[in-house]
């Protein structure tokens, strides 16, 4: 089996959109190679590279199969991780995957053999052909297409009032981005200006922070004339076999037992609890957020 670097399948878009569940999905093609815990935590370590091999398996039974062993494969399987401490260590200090946007940020050479080192090993340990990353929050399309130029990815939208509806019920938020610009790196004077009229308001503030997300992804994408696919949730949640055939077909991946399985065991929805917002938030939602 032949792994390259080459053509990696990154999923990318805003916090609460859907880029886990769908990620999730797609990662249980046996073709891919994607990123856990365990790696995260030591990325040069063959023995955990072993270990994933191992416990990704576990993952694909606990799909396919309907006894007790399946159950426990699949408590016990390893599980994506955006591996976010991995890319900010392995990059230079202006770069932050946590809260930056790296806009116009280019990997540099040492960064990209280096980085590009760790995952080739990790490719051939795990004797996967294909290497699949999640990122959610900023897309950081310079830096990634700088790495990868021949990358494909897959964008994962969301209707703006759900993901501001979804991202205010959340613990993380409150300490994160309700009250304070949470990404940084992107924002023009005026722009920060704005903001400070937005801080004490939660649903404009982070509606402010979604359309900035949603906006700087665009222009990056236009700059770059990236390879990639827009998913909108609501239509992969209406009809999710259809749109996953043309993820899987983007990807120039062949169909999968395994996707199909982890589908059917997951419930896909499309939650209607943003219709129980007040009228007057969801207009604050698209006066805030029109670049969906």
């Amino acid at each position: 089996m032949t792994s390259s670097l080459n053509q990696p399948l990154i999923f990318i878009g805003p916090p609460r959109s859907g880029v886990t569940l769908i990620s999730n999905l797609v990662f249980h093609h046996t073709d891919l190679c994607w990123l856990d815990e365990s790696f995260e935590k030591h990325p040069r370590s063959q023995w955990q590279n072993r270990v994933f091999t191992q416990t990704s398996q576990w993952r694909s039974f606990g799909v396919l199969g309907n006894t007790m062993l399946s159950g426990m494969a699949r408590e016990f399987a390893s599980t994506p991780s955006e591996a976010l401490s991995f890319w900010d260590d392995y990059s230079r200090d202006e770069i932050d995957f946590f809260r930056g946007f790296a806009k116009g940020k280019h990997a540099t050479p040492i960064e990209i053999s280096t980085i590009k080192e760790v995952l080739r090993k990790r490719l051939i340990a795990t004797q996967r052909p294909r290497l699949a990353l999640k990122f959610t929050g900023p897309s950081r399309l310079h830096y990634l297409s700088s790495l990868f130029p021949e990358a494909k990815f897959v964008n994962i939208v969301r209707d703006p009032a759900s993901t501001v509806n979804s991202m205010l019920s959340t613990e993380e938020w409150e300490y994160q981005g309700k009250h304070m610009l949470w990404w940084r790196g992107a924002y023009s004077i005026r722009e920060l200006a704005q903001y400070d009229m937005l801080r004490d308001h939660p649903i404009a503030g982070t509606a402010f922070q979604l359309n900035k997300l949603l906006q700087t992804t665009k222009q990056e994408e236009e700059e770059l004339g990236l390879n990639m696919l827009t998913v909108d949730y609501e239509r992969f949640s209406a009809n999710p076999y259809e749109a996953m055939a043309s993820i899987l077909d983007f990807a120039d991946l062949p169909a999968s037992p395994h996707v199909d399985a982890a589908m059917k065991q997951n419930e896909i929805r499309c939650s209607n609890k943003v219709m129980k917002m007040p009228a007057t938030d969801i207009n604050t939602v698209y006066t805030w957020c029109p670049a969906s």
